[in-house]
This record gives C-alpha cells, structure tokens and sequence, in this order.
C-alpha cells in the first residue's frame, strides 16, 4: 500500500467558478500554455505524480490559486489508513465547493487502500458517478519525464480520463538536465499550466499564495527551458 509521506490537507474559498476563455497558443517552440482563467475546469481535478514529483505541493498551490480568483475550492488528500479512496471522494465531491483538488502521495496506479483503490479508480468512480473529471499532471521536468508523462496520458486516456494541464515542480537543474516545455506538453497531450519551484513555502500562507502565483502566471516561464 502506498505509505502516507505528508499530512492530509483541505482548505476552502467563496465564490464562482471561473470564466472558460481561449487558450493562448504558445510562443514559438514553447509549446502550448495556458492560465486557470483560460480553462473550464471540471468539479473534479486529480493531481497526479507523474515521475517522483510533489503532487502535494502542486495541489496546495493550485488551491491556493483557485482560492484567490475567487473559487469556491475544496481539497482532499488521499492518505493511507483513511478508508477506501474511492469512498473518501465521493463523500468529498458532495461538499459546498465549485472545484474539488484531490492528491495523494502516491502515482496514478498505487494502491491508496487495502482494496487496492488508486487514484486512476477515483477518477473513473466519479466518471461514472457523472462527475466531470480531469487531471493534472506533475512532473520534475528532467530527462525522463517525456516518457513518464506520456504513459500516465495513455493509462488516462483508456479511462477516458482528460489531462487538463502540466505543473513542473522545478528544482535547480543543469540546462541539459532539464526537458523542453514543447517537448513536455507534447508527451502530455496538455498544455503547461505551472512552473513551481521545489522549495515553494506551502507552510507559510502569503508566502504561498505569491509564489504560487507567480507559478502560475505564464510571464515567468521564461526561465524555463525553451
């Protein structure tokens, strides 16, 4: 069973859902981006950890971001020993939000319970339940998650799962360690949603909130390898 790395976390926003508008396309060679104002998003999102990246830190930022436009955002985090996975989200999904972040400190096929549930049968239970759902893919950016990504888009895509976007929870890299935004996007079958740094302050609340922010916003990806 999946060990539990990280304590449960659920927060929570007022307002409405955010408007869908069009995707920008990327600059040249970038490949696609896109912003949180720029998409429909579903009532489900799964965060999901693509190559060993933080999927933690990736929800808390994306709540937090959520939060601040004015969302009504809830957040589960799937932990060993809390009961069957799918039961904890179904309960979740019902509770007076607009958009339901879910994580867990495991990979999209893990067992998350003693029944063997896994994050991919929590996206398909809510599918069937008519729940709209779809998934954020998190990666270190290296040379390896091209691959990784690419097989979490095809075990999604057999479920009938969406990949709505990327986050890239970046640590200090050599520039020949680091993967092409285009080449990460095209693996996905996404468009690039974050760039995080790995030592992002989830324990300090404004701190959060503005580099997440930052995260977020596409004006600061130029750091990021083109």
């Amino acid at each position: 069973m999946c060990a539990d790395r990280r304590a449960r976390a659920r927060g929570r926003g007022g307002g409405s859902r955010p408007a869908a508008l069009e995707r920008r396309p990327a600059a040249a060679g970038g490949g696609p981006v896109s912003t949180l104002e720029e998409l429909s998003l579903p009532r489900v999102v799964l965060v999901v950890d693509a190559d060993g990246a933080d999927a933690r830190l990736a929800a808390t930022a994306l709540t937090s971001v959520l939060a601040a436009t004015g969302t009504a955002v809830g957040s589960l985090r799937l932990a060993a020993g809390d009961g069957p996975a799918v039961r904890q989200a179904v309960t979740a999904v019902a509770g007076d939000h607009d958009v339901l972040v879910i994580d867990a400190a495991c990979g999209l096929l893990d067992p998350l319970d003693e029944r063997g549930g896994t994050l991919a049968d929590v996206g398909t239970a809510l599918r069937y339940k008519g729940v709209s759902t779809g998934e954020v893919l998190v990666t270190t950016g290296g040379r390896a998650a091209p691959n990784a990504l690419a097989l979490n888009a095809e075990a999604l895509a057999r479920r009938e799962l969406p990949v709505i976007g990327v986050v890239v929870i970046r640590a200090a890299q050599a520039v020949g360690e680091a993967t092409s935004r285009a080449g990460l996007t095209a693996a996905a079958g996404a468009p690039l949603l974050a760039v995080l740094p790995a030592d992002l302050a989830s324990d300090d609340p404004s701190s959060l909130e503005s580099q997440a922010a930052l995260g977020f916003s596409s004006d600061t990806w130029e750091t990021m390898a083109q």
